[in-house]
């Protein structure tokens, strides 16, 4: 019985690890159970705070503004990020099967999180130690790159997860293929596949090949690391295993496959979508969008079209840097630009401060020797290439020098250039001058070509918009054509003699101007005047005109009056104007006396399409385009044919290598040889050249001939290409007296004495035209209109006194 009720006693007392097994069991449960109700507590309230996605179906990123050329070419691109947005539809299927290949290639199959490649992704980690494989769906890199950050934390990819099945709720696969593939960054500022292919490889998504289309798909896992002009040979890696995974996946055939393989992919090698030659253009475009949107210029995917034309523009470009460039050699070699001290930085650190200029690029002296006979040296590019030089460019003029302060020794900086034809480097040299180009068609007012100096990215200053500069002799015309309007014509002859200006005719100090080379021919008519650029006859016909009415005259040409006084020297281009301005004022000319307002931005559409402005005004078919009628159709006439003499057989004869019979224009140098110009037209197109220091500072022995002309020929000459030649008719109210045009009423009366209405002589005739009468100026008092003499300020009479001083004798 005992050994019964031990057994009994034993059987009904469980051993003690039973009872831990039982408990451990338990509270596994029970913990368990608190988990799962603890983490369906926070998937609920994770779920809540879910931002709200609706709004993705109106989906707007913020789009660049777009800056082009009148035929459509892109110039510019602004904004914190380029990007193009493509609906679905329009992204090539190549590309979209290049990118599933590699991030997803089960996206149309699994759900909003891909399980099976969450296994696969962990167990590769785990084997390989690290972060070998991502299991990130395209759905929740959307939900990542659209609502959260990047950090790498277990409540952020639970928070991802979560947010990825609510994208997949509201929008369909496409839709969501759709956002990542405009969204996602791919380097170089680009966001979206279609601006990343506008920026690799300068051409519309639609038109990129397999290849180009797996480099592309390539970069979203590491923007920098598989840049393929950053990192070529990776960024090669990974599309071949790319196109690999196309090839397995059905996408591409083998032969599809090799080709691309074996494709050269051809890089885009200014990725700043920028165009060097049209910089100064652009930002004058820029700034005017910036002040008609100045809250929404960079984000509301502004497309700009400009009146530029791309020939032209490159012509004048070159032409200027050419011309500046040619000038500056007439002033010799100036030496190096600095002389830096021994250091071991690299090259490329100790040129920073040395910014290449188009062909002209930096370099870095290292050696000084001889070869032969000859003076060698040896120097480095800032990317570390070494160079041989043992000439120098022909532009320089002259010899280097090899002692004394402008001497290249070790450690110069110099400016060098490739001479492609001969496959060497020269020596060259930045000019220290500056210039300006602006090309403007007459009949529409719009702005064909701007070159506002040699290096827009070494100087923003536009010199063909800003630059308020003295315009010399190209002003002279403006004093003949108001002289016209007060009876005066081609024939009327004028005293060309050197002689002393009192001071009641001048208004303030005594005043003896000059012909250029002292060259004087006594009496001569108007338009040999004009054609011999004669000083004389200019001072002549501004005091009998009246300087007065001469000043007043010419600001109905866009001339500002505040600069350009009231003043005798004011025909000798006394005063101050801008090459833009002097482009309009030339315009009147070639246009039969009607002004346009200058034109740069032709129009500006949205993104979508929609016309935001136009500068195209509706009008009836075959209806000319109206502008100002500034001065009478026969005034623009006569001086039309005094312009075109100018260059048959006068200064502006290096015109003649157009080979056109209605090139028109005047050279003009200021006082003291400060500024040289060249102002002209033919086929309808007025271009202004303008060089000089921006310090003003006197140019040597030149003239607007001799610096201006050339760059303005050699624009010319590609500008006018497909242009016909516009010579205007004849207007009625023009007679021919002695082979020369005089107003029609001039010929009665006492207009005319002998067939010459001679300076001095006190006839007058007046205007024939009612828009031309204006008060008369009376040459004997400095030019106030009649009864005013005793009104003329103080500041008035200093200020003359101040232009006739630094336009006195030498």
């Amino acid at each position: 019985m005992e050994a019964q009720a031990n057994d009994t006693t034993t059987r009904k007392s469980p051993s003690k690890l039973a009872r831990n097994l039982k408990f451990g069991l338990g509270l596994t449960l029970g913990l368990g159970m608190a988990a799962a109700l603890a983490g369906g507590w926070w998937l609920r309230q994770a779920w809540q705070d879910l931002p709200a996605v609706e709004h993705l179906a109106q989906y707007k990123p913020a789009l660049p503004l777009r800056i082009f050329s009148s035929e459509g070419e892109l110039l510019a691109e602004y904004g914190e990020e380029r990007r193009e947005f493509l609906p679905l539809k329009d992204i090539p299927l190549r590309m979209r099967q290049a990118l599933l290949a590699i991030e997803d290639a089960r996206f149309y199959e699994h759900g909003a999180v891909d399980f099976y490649g969450l296994t696969r992704a962990t167990l590769a980690n785990i084997v390989t130690g690290h972060h070998a494989q991502g299991a990130s769906t395209i759905t929740m890199q959307v939900a990542r790159d659209f609502f959260l950050s990047r950090e790498k934390t277990v409540q952020r990819k639970l928070t991802e997860m979560l947010l990825a099945y609510k994208l997949e709720q509201h929008y369909g696969k496409d839709k969501l293929l759709e956002l990542y593939m405009n969204q996602i960054y791919l380097g170089e500022r680009s966001y979206g596949f279609s601006a990343a292919s506008n920026i690799y490889f300068d051409k519309p998504l639609a038109e990129v090949s397999i290849a180009e289309a797996a480099m592309l798909a390539g970069l979203p896992k590491a923007p920098s690391a598989y840049n393929p002009v950053a990192n070529p040979q990776r960024a090669s890696v990974r599309q071949h295993y790319i196109l690999q995974r196309m090839r397995e996946l059905g996408y591409i055939t083998p032969a599809e496959y090799d080709a691309a393989v074996a494709e050269k992919l051809a890089l885009n090698k200014d990725r700043n979508s920028s165009v060097h030659a049209a910089a100064y253009a652009v930002e004058e475009a820029r700034q005017l969008i910036l002040q008609s949107y100045p809250e929404g210029a960079y984000s509301m995917g502004l497309d700009v079209t400009t009146t530029i034309r791309m020939a032209p523009q490159i012509a004048a470009d070159k032409s200027l840097r050419d011309g500046l460039l040619n000038a500056q050699a007439r002033r010799g070699y100036r030496g190096p630009e600095a002389r830096l001290a021994a250091s071991a930085d690299s090259v490329a650190r100790q040129l920073a401060a040395y910014p290449d200029s188009g062909e002209l690029r930096a370099a870095l002296v290292r050696k000084v020797g001889t070869s032969g006979k000859r003076q060698q040296l040896t120097a480095q590019l800032r990317n570390g290439d070494e160079i041989l030089l043992t000439a120098s460019d022909a532009r320089l003029g002259g010899k280097l020098q090899w002692d004394g302060t402008r001497a290249i020794v070790e450690n110069s900086v110099i400016r060098v250039v490739h001479d492609a034809a001969k496959k060497r480097w020269l020596v060259s040299q930045l000019p220290e001058m500056e210039g300006a180009l602006i090309s403007v068609d007459a009949r529409s007012g719009e702005i064909v070509a701007m070159a506002g100096g040699f290096d827009f990215y070494r100087n923003h200053y536009n010199h063909a918009t800003q630059a308020y500069r003295q315009p010399g002799s190209s002003f002279k015309p403006f004093v003949y054509s108001a002289a016209l309007e007060k009876g005066y014509f081609p024939g009327t002859a004028v005293d060309d003699t050197q002689r002393l200006l009192l001071p009641q005719e001048t208004g303030a100090r005594p005043w003896r101007p000059r012909n250029y080379g002292n060259n004087y021919e006594g009496f001569i008519s108007v338009r040999r005047g004009l054609v011999r650029s004669k000083n004389l006859v200019a001072v002549s016909l501004m005091q009998a005109a009246g300087p007065g009415y001469v000043q007043h005259y010419a600001t109905r040409f866009g001339f500002e009056g505040a600069r350009n006084p009231v003043s005798l020297p004011l025909a000798l281009g006394a005063g101050a104007v801008t090459p833009l301005q002097l482009a309009q004022s030339y315009a009147v000319f070639a246009n039969g006396g009607m002004q346009m307002p200058p034109k740069l931005i032709k129009e500006v559409r949205s993104r979508s399409g929609a016309v935001l402005f136009s500068d195209a005004a509706p009008r009836a078919k075959g209806e000319p385009v109206t502008g100002t009628q500034v001065i009478s159709t026969r005034n623009a006439y006569v001086m039309d044919s005094m312009l075109r003499d100018v260059v048959k057989s006068g200064t502006g004869r290096g015109a003649l290598a157009l080979g056109r019979g209605d090139a028109a224009g005047k050279t003009g140098t200021s006082n003291n040889a400060y500024d040289a110009w060249f102002a002209g037209y033919s086929s309808g197109l007025v271009s202004v050249v303008w060089l000089g220091y921006d310090q003003p500072k006197s140019l040597g022995n030149a003239t607007g001939g001799t610096l201006a002309l050339p760059v303005w020929r050699d624009y010319m000459q590609v500008a006018v290409q497909g242009r016909r030649e516009q010579v205007l008719a004849e207007p009625p109210g023009l007679a021919l007296l002695d082979g020369d045009y005089v107003y029609a009423e001039y010929l009665a009366g006492d207009c005319l004495k002998d067939n010459f209405a001679f300076i001095h002589s006190s006839v007058s005739c007046g205007s024939g035209d009612a828009d031309t009468r204006m008060a008369q100026g009376d040459a004997g008092n400095g030019g106030s209109s009649t009864g005013t003499s005793d009104a003329r300020t103080l500041s008035e009479a200093r200020e003359r006194e101040q232009i006739l001083k630094s336009f006195s004798e030498e």
